[in-house]
């Protein structure tokens, strides 16, 4: 009998925001040690992940020399300042020949490899070559990240909803569009309660870093 494969799940880290809020290139920001935006490539590159793509817009040049992203392929968005759609759209496009792809964003420090291992692991279990019988989803499940009744990205979306995320615009993300396919989202529980604690401002950053 032949060998099922392995479902290609792949990563995009949207990292292309002009950080208004926090005064400049918040993702260059160090907490516990690294940069937010390390702590991002981090997990991502050590997840089961096949794939990663970082896209980035303002502060490009600077999160290059900040960052260590060898491990990633990287895309410019030449319209950033159009929203986040446009990155995710950016994104996307690297990503084509992916089963499913996890949409994550650059500023929340407490998400890990095991969060989107966690992702990688209900939709394999959901839609993949080992799920059968009852286990089989009829339509490819979205899963997210949830800590409580809190939920959003890191989510997971298959192949099949590439082409209307790749339709959103502004700063209309993955999220909202997930929230209206309910009847299709899974959710797995983030490891860490403060998952979806993220860096918008210079007091979020000094919050986050407190004993």
């Amino acid at each position: 009998m032949a060998r099922a494969m392995t479902p290609r799940v792949g990563c995009i880290i949207l990292a292309a925001g002009a950080g208004k809020r926090f005064g400049g290139a918040k993702l260059l920001a160090t907490h516990d040690g690294a940069a937010l935006l390390q702590k991002a490539i981090d997990a991502a590159c050590g997840s089961s992940a096949l794939t990663c793509t970082l896209v980035l817009g303002a502060h490009a040049g600077a999160v290059l020399g900040g960052t260590d992203s060898r491990r990633c392929a990287v895309a410019f968005n030449e319209a950033w300042r159009s929203g986040l759609a446009s990155s995710l759209r950016r994104g996307l496009r690297e990503h084509r020949d992916d089963d499913a792809c996890i949409i994550a964003l650059g500023d929340q420090p407490f998400v890990t490899s095991a969060d989107l291992n966690l992702l990688i692991a209900r939709w394999c279990a959901q839609h993949g070559p080992q799920a059968t019988g009852d286990r089989k989803s009829a339509r490819p499940p979205i899963v997210a990240l949830r800590a409580g009744d809190v939920w959003g990205a890191p989510i997971l979306f298959p192949r099949a909803d590439f082409t209307a995320l790749a339709r959103l615009t502004g700063d209309r993300g993955a999220k909202k569009y997930a929230a209206a396919q309910k009847e299709r989202l899974a959710f797995v529980q983030a490891c860490d309660a403060r998952a979806f604690e993220d860096v918008d401002t210079t007091a979020d950053l000094t919050r986050l870093s407190a004993p």
